[in-house]
C-alpha cells in the first residue's frame, strides 16, 4: 500500500507542474456529420492560430493547448462537450460549438458550468442575448442578408425585383432563414412569385418544387441552406429552363461553391464576413490555411469565413488571457474563467475578419463582403462596413 501511495504521488507531482504549464481551451466543432463540409476547416484555422502564439512565445509564459470534441454535427453533443470541457479538461474557455442548433443547447450548459463559449459559425439572430458566458465572432443572418438586397439596388445586374425562397426544411437553420427571408425581401420591394418552399434535406427529385414556377420564371431564387441543398436546387431550376439569379445568406458562403455549383452557379450573389484578398493579413491567412488543409488532405479553394473566425477567436482569448493575467493555476480556475469572460467584453483586435469587438449582447460586429460568381471564379461586388461595437 505504501508504495502504490508513493508512485501515485510521484505521478500527481509530475502531472500537477505539466497541466500548469497550459493553457487549455476546448474546441467544439463539427468534423463529421452534415455541416463537415463547412466545418472541416475550423480544425486547421484553430491549430494555425495556436501554432503561431506559441511560436512567439505563447500567453503569459504559457503555451495554449487545445483539447478537441468532435459533435458530430448533432446539437445534443455540444452539451456534452462543454461540460466535458468544463469538468475534466479544466479549460479555461471553448471555442465554438459550431452551428447555431449547438449553441443554443450548449450556451444553456454554459450558463450553468459558468464557462465562455465562442462560436465560429453559429449566425442565427439572438443567440447571445440574455446570457452571461456567451459570445460570438459571426455576423447577423438578417442583418448580413439584408446588406445582400441594398447591393443588388444597384450592381449584380438582376433584371426585376420577383423572388423565390428554397430552403431544406428539416433543417434548423434553413427553416430559421426561411422565416424571415421573405419578409426582408417584401419590405426591400421584391415579390414573392411563390410562397417559401420547403424540401427535405436528402430528396433526390426537386422537380415538383421547381415546377410551381412555371410561367413565372422569378429573377433570383433565394436559398437558404447549406451548399449541398443549393446544388440540387439550382440543377432543377436550370434543367426546367429558368434563368434565375441564385442569392443566398452567409450559410452557403462556402469557398468551394463556384467549383460544385459548376455552370449552374455562374452569376450566383452571397453574402460573407470574410474577403481572402482584403489585405496582407487576409492574404497570409488563406496562404497559411491552404498549405495546412493541402498537408491534412483537405482540398479546399480557399478558407471559409468561418475559419477566419475560428482563427481570430483563438487571438481573442489569447489577447483576453494576457490583459487579465491568466496563469493556468488549477486552484484559480474559476475565478480566471470569470476574468477572461470580463476581458473579452473589451477587447479590440485587429481579425482577419476584421475589427474583433463585442457589442452589450457579446455580439461581434463584422463586415459584409458580397461576392459573385463569374468567370467559375469568386469576385467581389461589394462591401459594407461592420456596425459599431459601441
Amino acid at each position: 500500500m505504501k508504495l502504490k501511495a508513493i508512485v501515485l504521488a510521484v505521478a500527481l507531482a509530475a502531472a500537477g507542474p505539466l497541466a500548469a504549464q497550459d493553457l487549455v481551451l476546448g474546441l467544439t466543432h463539427a468534423k463529421t456529420g452534415r455541416y463537415a463540409g463547412v466545418g472541416i476547416g475550423t480544425e486547421v484555422a484553430v491549430d494555425i492560430a495556436v501554432a503561431e502564439i506559441n511560436a512567439a512565445g505563447g500567453v503569459n509564459g504559457k503555451k495554449l493547448r487545445i483539447e478537441k470534441f468532435d459533435t458530430g454535427s448533432e446539437a445534443k453533443n455540444a452539451q456534452v462537450a462543454a461540460q466535458k470541457f468544463t469538468q475534466d479538461a479544466r479549460a479555461l474557455g471553448i471555442v465554438g460549438p459550431f452551428s447555431s442548433q449547438e449553441a443554443q443547447v450548449a450556451f444553456a450548459a454554459g450558463e450553468r458550468l459558468e464557462i465562455v463559449q465562442v462560436p465560429n459559425a453559429a449566425s442565427a439572430p439572438g443567440l447571445t442575448k440574455d446570457r452571461n458566458w456567451a459570445f460570438r465572432v459571426t455576423e447577423d443572418e438578417g442583418k448580413q442578408f439584408g446588406r445582400l438586397l441594398k447591393t443588388l439596388e444597384t450592381k449584380g445586374g438582376v433584371s426585376g425585383k420577383t423572388a423565390a425562397v428554397m430552403y431544406p426544411s428539416d433543417e434548423f437553420v434553413g427553416k430559421a432563414l426561411a422565416g424571415w427571408m421573405p419578409s426582408l425581401l417584401e419590405k426591400s420591394g421584391w415579390k414573392l412569385v411563390i410562397p417559401a418552399e420547403g424540401f427535405a434535406t436528402n430528396a433526390t427529385d426537386l422537380s415538383p418544387h421547381i415546377t410551381k414556377l412555371k410561367g413565372n420564371t422569378p429573377a433570383v431564387v433565394a436559398f437558404a441552406g447549406l451548399p449541398e441543398g443549393a446544388i440540387k436546387v439550382m440543377k432543377e431550376v436550370r434543367r426546367q429552363g429558368h434563368n434565375s439569379v441564385l442569392i443566398g445568406s452567409q450559410i452557403f458562403a462556402d469557398p468551394d461553391i463556384a467549383k460544385v455549383l459548376g455552370p449552374d452557379g455562374e452569376g450566383a450573389i452571397f453574402v460573407s464576413w470574410y474577403w481572402w484578398d482584403l489585405n496582407d493579413r487576409t492574404r497570409a491567412f488563406e496562404k497559411k490555411f491552404l498549405d495546412e488543409a493541402g498537408k491534412r488532405g483537405i482540398n479546399k479553394t480557399g478558407a471559409h469565413h468561418v475559419d477566419a473566425s475560428a482563427y481570430d477567436i483563438v487571438y481573442a482569448y489569447a489577447d483576453a488571457m494576457r490583459r487579465a493575467k491568466v496563469t493556468g493555476d488549477p486552484a484559480k480556475l474559476k475565478e480566471e474563467r470569470a476574468a477572461i469572460r470580463e476581458s473579452l467584453r473589451t477587447v479590440e483586435l485587429d481579425g482577419v475578419t476584421g475589427k474583433v469587438c463585442f457589442d452589450k449582447d457579446r455580439d461581434s460586429e463584422l463586415p459584409a463582403y458580397i461576392i459573385q460568381i463569374k468567370g467559375g471564379k469568386r469576385t467581389l461586388l461589394d462591401s459594407h462596413a461592420p456596425d459599431s461595437c459601441k
